[in-house]
């Protein structure tokens, strides 16, 4: 019997009685030792704030007229192993606003597992690389955040990579964006007066204006944001078509790259994967990563792109 299955004998026990419960009693009912009987109600009480009461030399009840009744989802010991490989993820993307809560979560985790809980060296095993992330640190995580849930507007300054230059913001922030390893901010720019996203790492200060945002509904933040390859989508404009050997095809078939994609195999030796995209810069990059194992067949502007870069490459090794 585990713990979970104690918790919720001892509590029907509680429930059906009219008088207190010995101590005796609960061991033979829930066949464990006194120690474990006492610990398992001291942790009821503190996590689930049971209020059980006990009577010296006559036993355990619930304070009168109680209407104390177990939360409705339960965990299996299987369940919980995957809620704490679920924070060892979360806590690698939170950014820090949700640190102290997760830890939280972590710790009722542990209570609950009792003797099923994995010995601290253990947890080494669930291993999760951050490959792609390129920062951190993201002081402005919180604020940023606040900003998104709490639907104010902000005002901020940003570093942008392409220009290299600083500007200062007023946005509505719309959502989160966890993308690769990074964070992400969708947000109406006042200045611009159009949707954008901001790296949150770029963002050098940040704080919350007295002003609601401006509303962009799900349906318009797809429209504009998410229709085309790559974080910096925009509304696609073209379609890559992108033919790959059989060898690359045996992981670009079970990959998506992007939800709208369509993909085949055209014979034997050839899978054929189309891509709407706006930006090139980001679709570039992953088609460069499979080298002479990918030709891009259309359209002639990207083929071209392509093959300048691949090229300014190879002559860098004469």
């Amino acid at each position: 019997m585990d713990k979970l299955e104690r918790a919720q004998r001892l509590h029907k026990l509680l429930k059906e009685r009219r008088t207190p419960v010995s101590l005796s009693y609960l061991c033979e009912m829930l066949a464990c030792e006194a120690r474990t009987v006492t610990r398992l109600i001291a942790d009821m009480r503190l996590y689930l704030d049971a209020p059980i009461l006990n009577k010296p030399r006559q036993g355990y009840f619930y304070a009168k007229d109680s209407t104390f009744e177990l939360p409705g989802v339960w965990f299996s010991p299987e369940e919980l192993h995957a809620l704490l490989a679920i924070q060892q993820l979360t806590s690698n993307l939170s950014g820090g606003l949700f640190d102290e809560r997760i830890s939280l979560i972590q710790e009722k985790a542990v209570s609950l597992l009792g003797e099923h809980m994995p010995a601290p060296e253990e947890l080494r095993r669930i291993r999760i690389l951050g490959a792609g992330a390129r920062s951190k640190s993201l002081p402005m995580f919180s604020v940023v955040t606040s900003g998104a849930l709490n639907r104010q507007r902000l005002f901020l300054t940003y570093d942008g990579r392409q220009r290299g230059e600083v500007s200062e913001r007023e946005v509505s922030p719309q959502r989160l964006v966890y993308y690769k390893g990074n964070w992400y901010l969708d947000a109406w720019c006042h200045k611009k007066e159009a949707l954008r996203s901001f790296a949150v790492e770029r963002i050098g200060q940040a704080h919350l204006l007295n002003m609601a945002c401006k509303h962009i509904s799900d349906a318009e933040l797809d429209e504009k944001l998410a229709k085309s390859f790559g974080i910096f989508s925009g509304e696609p404009t073209a379609t890559a078509v992108l033919h790959f050997t059989e060898q690359a095809a045996r992981w670009v078939a079970d990959e998506e790259w992007f939800p709208e994609q369509e993909s085949r195999w055209l014979d034997e030796n050839t899978f054929e994967l189309r891509i709407p995209y706006n930006n090139p810069t980001e679709l570039i990059m992953e088609i460069c990563r499979y080298g002479p194992d990918v030709e891009v067949i259309e359209p002639p502007e990207l083929r071209r792109q392509l093959a300048n870069k691949l090229q300014a490459a190879a002559e860098q090794y004469g």
